[in-house]
């Protein structure tokens, strides 16, 4: 039953895995017209990033020990325990379960997993609150508790055979020929004494048959049974089980917790392609190729004569989405997380984001409103290339927000960016939402535009536009210069001044800061307007989508 049992397990294993390698197969081609281009294998970072988790390291040491704990554990207890039929017997001549130093080291892999499981328990609850408002709070819960679950019934099944009477009488019979006339009674006080064992049957100590029974055990059993001592956890839970030892042993709990612990062990080999546990194979695959460096992101002029010099952004490797493990390490250094607790748009936070990726890979995962969540929220990222350099699993996640933002355009929701400057600067002035939509947001920004002792004292000098960096080096592609816009609010035009290239190109160095005589706080006023017309565009596309919905 138990063989039959394991070999539909493999294979329930094997057809999740493979569903998975088509399923990435397929999600890579979702780009049409788009060719992967090599970028290079990093096979240094692949090493260190597989075998020693260095990403992790340098992001969070408290949470690098602990995953290393549960990892370096649970490979050990999986090569010399579970495997130990094509590993430990054919690599040690002299191994048992039951002696040292396997039996010790079994107990030491099993309190690793254990502690770094409640570590990552305890951090849950540590920072349920804010794990919760990033709506992570119960990813990868299920592999951390099955875990969990699999090394408890390991360390109770070891218990239970500990004290287990039937056991002890299993292996006097497999493996010695004594019986109730050559000193069966007195092994039976040796082990009771030093093994823990439970018997029915009152049995009278004495040294004289401590001293037998020591004789017999030394002749039959110390060379496949070690001092209980060493397996630390397990003959501590078997002392604490001794009052109902007899109870467990009429009913042969070690059956049923083997059965318990055995059923365990193969829903982590049937749920390994489709749980957290899968990251450990995908995390090689994301630290192999070598990330698009920033000014790749955005295809250079010379593209198509030099397409390794300018990569196509155009690819995305399906499989690195899925390594990613909600560590939220990449949201807590985002640049625009300041953003997100002014809006409360989960999407603005990278983890979230490549949820959200992988959701849309299945048709129907998204209404409108929460596509146009997204691409708000995607549209706040700066490129700053924070969360790609701290994380852990490798991904390259500055290329995925450049192909988020192709594939939702696909989909019909254009940035903010775009969607502004596909309109003139006369039809985003007529364009006007609804108040309502934005008077809820309006209230959270400084106000600096409509406060006319911001930018009153302008003498339209221009110091600031001969300073600026943008109107020095692309003033093709600018409308209005940084005084002209101070005059535009000066005129009351601060819608139309939301709409200007100026603002959205603005590079935000604050050098027009330093050098304005009057004292403006030019850039400030920039970040303002931008957010405004952010906030106003988003009220026109939520206002579009929603007429045509209805």
């Amino acid at each position: 039953m138990f063989q039959t049992a394991l070999f539909i397990a493999i294979i329930l294993s094997l057809i999740g895995f493979l569903y998975q390698f088509f399923f990435f197969i397929k999600g890579n081609r979702s780009f049409k017209g788009k060719k992967w281009v090599p970028r290079g294998l990093n096979i240094k970072t692949f090493f260190l990033n597989t075998i020693f988790q260095i990403k992790l390291f340098n992001a969070g040491k408290l949470r690098w020990l602990i995953h290393s704990l549960v990892a370096s554990g649970f490979l050990y207890l999986l090569v010399f325990h579970a495997l130990d039929d094509v590993t430990s017997f054919y690599w040690f001549q002299s191994y048992q379960s039951t002696v040292d130093p396997f039996q010790f080291l079994r107990n030491l892999a099993g309190f690793f997993v254990l502690a770094g499981c409640l570590g990552f328990l305890f951090r849950r609850l540590f920072f349920l609150k804010t794990l919760k408002k990033r709506k992570i709070h119960l990813k990868g819960l299920f592999s951390i508790l099955l875990i969990l679950m699999v090394i408890l019934s390991g360390f109770l099944l070891e218990a239970v055979k500990i004290i287990s009477e039937p056991v002890f009488m299993e292996m006097v019979e497999d493996y010695s020929d004594i019986d109730e006339d050559t000193g069966l009674e007195d092994l039976k006080i040796y082990w009771k004494k030093n093994y823990n064992v439970v018997f029915n049957e009152a049995l009278l100590i004495t040294q004289e048959k401590l001293d037998e029974g020591k004789q017999l055990n030394e002749e039959f059993c110390i060379d496949c049974h070690s001092p209980i001592k060493s397996a630390f956890i397990s003959s501590s839970i078997a002392l604490s089980l001794k009052k109902s030892g007899a109870w467990l042993n009429h009913h042969r709990a070690d059956n049923y917790v083997y059965y318990a612990h055995y059923f365990l062990c193969l829903l982590i080999l049937v749920s390994l392609p489709f749980s957290r546990l899968f990251h450990m194979f995908l995390i090689p695959v994301a630290s192999l190729e070598k990330n698009l460096k920033k000014e790749q992101l955005v295809p250079g002029p010379n593209q198509d004569q030099f397409p390794d010099q300018y990569p196509s952004p155009g690819y995305i490797n399906t499989a690195t989405l899925y390594a990613c493990t909600n560590c939220s390490f990449c949201s807590d250094v985002c640049s625009v997380f300041p953003n997100f607790l002014i809006t409360e748009n989960i999407h603005t936070l990278p983890h979230s984001k490549i949820d959200a990726f992988k959701r849309l890979f299945h048709p129907g995962q998204f209404d409108s409103e929460t596509l146009y969540q997204l691409q708000s929220g995607n549209g706040d990222c700066t490129y700053c290339h924070k969360c790609t350099d701290i994380c852990p699993s490798g991904i390259d996640l500055q290329n995925l927000w450049t192909l988020l933002n192709q594939k939702l355009v696909l989909k019909g929701f254009q940035d903010n960016y775009t969607f502004i400057k596909s309109l003139s600067l006369k039809q985003w002035a007529e364009l006007e939402p609804e108040k309502e939509k934005i008077a809820s947001t309006q209230k959270k920004t400084t106000q600096l535009a409509d406060n006319v002792a911001s930018f009153e004292n302008c003498i339209q000098c221009t110091i600031c536009t001969n300073v600026c960096p943008v109107v020095e080096h692309d003033l093709a592609n600018n409308d209005y210069t940084p005084q002209q816009v101070m005059n535009l609010l000066r005129l009351g035009k601060k819608h139309m001044a939301t709409g200007t290239r100026m603002v959205w190109n603005c590079l935000t160095c604050f050098t027009c800061n330093e050098c304005c005589p009057q004292g403006i706080r030019v850039a400030d006023i920039m970040i303002e307007l931008r957010n405004n017309g952010n906030l106003r565009a988003d009220a026109i596309k939520l206002e579009k989508m929603t007429n045509k919905k209805a």
